[in-house]
């Protein structure tokens, strides 16, 4: 049996057990031994299998957060009194993922599914690889522009940065010069948690963005 073969029956196979998988630990074991398959192949130079080793990896990946997307909607028909006194993050840590990376995930799983098929495509045909990063970035593309906060407190703040604005002062600029300032003075890696709300902040600027200049 040819190379081809075999990789395209290992991809079939990688991908069924995917499909049938329904629980998260189950499908991070097999989103972990991809990750080692692909740092194995990476060593080795193998470009075939450092594509195969990271689609099935993010495809993994999005199928858990799936089905951590599912744990919030079962939270109210639990018939264990046990189960139903452990929060979202107690029943990740058992099958050891974390809050941060089940939100990574779900970002991934609410992607539609032609655009997480072209982004897969996308990243094996330009970098040779599916990366997480790169997913991600093609995920927040799919987020919906939030509609304008009109609560009495967004209004007053609003209201603050127009009056500043009109003295000649960017209270977003000042602001994002403190934000900048505190990242380059921390001296260490941010947490994910972090990470993951400057990201937000990113992705609300590029909606923002697109809104008004689109």
């Amino acid at each position: 049996m040819g190379d081809g073969v075999m990789q395209l029956v290992r991809y079939e196979a990688a991908r069924s057990a995917l499909a049938a998988a329904h629980r998260v630990d189950e499908v991070k074991d097999i989103r972990d031994k991809a990750e080692a398959m692909a740092a194995y192949a990476r060593q080795a130079k193998d470009s075939e299998l450092i594509q195969f080793a990271t689609e099935i990896k993010v495809r993994a990946e999005r199928r858990c957060g799936e089905l951590s997307a599912r744990m919030d909607k079962a939270q109210g028909r639990r018939t264990s009194s046990l189960d139903a006194k452990k929060s979202k993050e107690e029943q990740l840590a058992e099958h050891g993922l974390t809050v941060q990376e089940a939100h990574r995930y779900e970002a991934l799983a609410a992607m539609p599914v032609e655009h997480f098929e072209t982004a897969v495509a996308t990243a094996k045909s330009t970098a040779g690889e599916v990366t997480t990063a790169f997913m991600l970035r093609e995920a927040r593309k799919t987020r919906p522009i939030a509609k304008p906060n009109t609560s009495k407190k967004a209004k007053a703040m609003l209201r603050e940065l127009d009056e500043a604005k009109a003295r000649g002062v960017s209270m977003l600029a000042t602001y994002a010069r403190l934000t900048i300032t505190a990242v380059r003075a921390t001296g260490e890696a941010l947490s994910d948690d972090e990470v993951s709300i400057l990201s937000e902040l990113m992705g609300a600027l590029v909606a923002v963005n697109i809104k008004t200049k689109g």
